[in-house]
Formats: structure tokens, sequence, C-alpha cells
């Protein structure tokens, strides 16, 4: 699994965000980016019904860094569990609002700044998802360490 993971992640994601990057002119165009995701993913399973809900929180209160991007991967229907990732439109916001991701889709938010949860699983259905973060050199430091904490992602560093 790991291998389709990585073939996932360096083929279609990496790809997809340095063309974002050289879009907005974060970075020149064909120039090399350096990214460092995290693996494995994190798998997250919500069985159901529960009426257990993930908090509001932001990534930083758990040791992730402002230079990371989020990326969650729903590996149910959200139509038959009813649970989708909430995440306020800019940081502190409050406004939070669902962010309605299919399976078979992938969306990315900056989950360090923005709080985001999910919502409780009434279903008699199990949801589960993926979910990992991007980092970008220069943005990313990747011997960065918050204070207190313990069990840090491994990355692996590869270069588009």
């Amino acid at each position: 699994l790991s291998y389709l993971f990585d073939k996932f992640v360096e083929n279609a994601i990496l790809p997809l965000l340095k063309q974002r990057m050289q879009h907005t002119g974060v970075e020149a165009a064909y120039s090399p980016i350096t990214f460092y995701y995290q693996r494995p993913p994190t798998l997250r399973i919500q069985p159901g019904p529960a009426r257990a809900l993930v908090r509001a929180h932001d990534d930083a209160e758990y040791g992730h860094q402002n230079g990371e991007l989020n990326f969650w991967l729903p590996l149910t229907n959200r139509d038959i569990s009813g649970v989708d990732l909430w995440c306020e439109s800019s940081a502190g916001s409050g406004d939070f609002h669902p962010v309605k991701v299919s399976y078979g889709e992938v969306v990315s938010f900056h989950g360090s700044s923005c709080r985001h949860y999910v919502n409780p699983n009434h279903s008699q259905h199990t949801r589960v998802s993926l979910d990992f973060r991007v980092g970008v050199e220069g943005f990313f430091d990747p011997c960065w360490q918050m204070v207190g904490t313990t069990d840090d992602h491994s990355r692996r560093k590869v270069t588009l």
C-alpha cells in the first residue's frame, strides 16, 4: 500500500501543487521544487452510529508548522455516512462550512492555521479517510519540532 500511496502523491498531488505554485508566481516556471510529504498518511476510522465528533482545531496545536498544506482523501462515500470535513475559510474566521468531498476526490486546505473538524457519524456505516501533509522547501523546515511533541510524522523528500 505504501507504494500506491507514494505513486499517488508523487504522480498526482505534487505535480499539481507545483503547477499551482508556478501559475500563481510563488515559484518560477521550470524551476525545481522540493517537497516533503507525510509518509505514511494518517488513517481515520469513524464508526457509526456515534455522537462523538472531532473538536474544531488547527494542526499547529498538534505540532504542525504553517509551512504545511493538508490533504484529505475520503475512502467512503459521504452520502452514506453523512460525514464531511468542516473548515474555516480563513484563520480565526469561525465561519465553518462543509467541504463536500466525495469518494475518489481529494481536497487541500491550510490546516495549520484554519480550524477544522468532522461532524458526528450518525449513520450505520463506518467513515474512513486518509489525511496527509505536504511541506514545500523554503516554507517548511524538515527539522522543526514543536516543544512537547514526541510523535512526529516521517516525511519523504521529493524534488520535481
